[in-house]
């Protein structure tokens, strides 16, 4: 253009995407408390699912489907992710949290057994049976991804560690992980989190452990 060889800019002609940049999604400590009540109270073969999303962020859709309850140790307070089951095909060992073990000993103190697959089969019975606990815990929108990302965030709000954050989760990249869910919420809020334990399915209140 500047040397007149054509008469206008040939990058005018195309077309452009917006890029949307917004922050990840996360449930409300309040909503996980009671996802994870419901599933207590309603559909106890569900619960496991939900602990092992919100409170381990073991991958929903792959991993949770294929894991068996051979890979948890309650004992050691780990699950180990075969790699056959991880989506990245690398083994990798996930903390449970105190809370995670008071949501499994309650399981199988109601009478659960740890035995074969963790999800609930065909994925189509194990959306519908989400959806009635969901229903139950009055929780109106269902984020996807929603159980990783809530993991991931409050995970980092409390314990303040990338690097191990990136073990944990299975991710390859600590710098997205930063981006992503630094400061995504509050140190408090990653405390209550945390803190969520079972309670007597005839209470009306969310029982938090003392944090």
């Amino acid at each position: 253009m500047k040397r007149k060889y054509i008469r206008e800019n040939p990058i005018a002609q195309l077309d452009f995407a917006e890029l949307e940049t917004r922050e990840v999604e996360v449930f409300k400590v309040e909503q996980v408390a009671s996802l994870l009540q419901a599933a207590l109270d309603y559909d106890l073969q569900m619960l496991p699912w939900f602990v092992f999303g919100l409170l381990c962020g073991i991958r929903p859709d792959g991993e949770l489907s294929k894991l068996d309850w051979d890979s948890v140790h309650l004992a050691e307070r780990q699950v180990v992710i075969p790699p056959e089951v991880s989506k990245t095909r690398r083994r990798r060992f996930v903390d449970l949290s105190p809370n995670a073990v008071a949501w499994l000993e309650e399981y199988r103190r109601r009478g659960a057994a740890f035995s074969r697959k963790i999800a609930p089969r065909p994925k189509s019975a194990l959306i519908q049976r989400r959806k009635r606990v969901q229903t139950k815990a009055g929780v109106d929108k269902w984020i996807q991804q929603g159980m990783r990302h809530s993991f991931c965030s409050y995970w980092l709000a409390k314990h303040e560690d990338v690097n191990k954050l990136v073990l944990q989760s299975g991710h390859t990249d600590a710098q997205t992980m930063w981006d992503s869910y630094h400061r995504g919420v509050t140190r408090v809020e990653a405390e209550k989190f945390w803190s969520i334990v079972p309670t007597k399915a005839d209470a009306k209140i969310i029982k938090f452990a003392s944090v």
